[in-house]
């Protein structure tokens, strides 16, 4: 009688753990395409975020460009400089999105930092420089 209580308990536990193993194993693999899909959202955001930047440092080169055309000498030394400084942080920003491009799912939160700092630190040297810029642009419509 033991024996067949053993024997019918060691065939219960087998159909629960036949049971329980797909179940599981569908549960990781739903979570590991969650945790995929998350990275690749925030992916696409921080790319869309420095691509932005990058469309917003180009328009103001060009009409640093456009502007250096009347320039005045007192300008356009002050322009240049300020085109050298956009065309270095967009060559950050560029960088960045390289590495975006390049990152693995395993290297993204590295990646991610430091493609948020170079996005704050970018944006705010640009921000800093506006006042230069638009001092510039006023002495050349003098």
């Amino acid at each position: 009688m033991k024996s067949k209580i053993i024997v019918f308990a060691l065939m219960m536990s087998g159909i629960m753990l036949i049971n329980c193993s797909p179940s599981s194993e569908k549960k990781v693999a739903e979570a590991a395409d969650e945790i995929e899909s998350d990275i690749k959202d925030h992916k696409e955001e921080t790319a869309k975020d420095l691509r932005d930047l990058r469309d917003d440092i180009n328009a103001k080169l060009d009409k640093i460009s456009r502007k250096l055309e009347d320039a005045n000498s007192t300008s356009k030394i002050e322009l240049e400089s300020i085109k050298q400084t956009l065309i270095e942080h967009r060559d950050r920003v560029e960088v960045s999105l390289d590495q975006i491009d390049k990152s693995a799912d395993d290297t993204w939160d590295d990646i991610q930092q430091s493609a948020k700092n170079t996005f704050s630190e970018v944006k705010l040297e640009c921000e800093k420089i506006q006042e230069r810029f638009d001092n510039a642009v006023k002495n050349t419509e003098k």
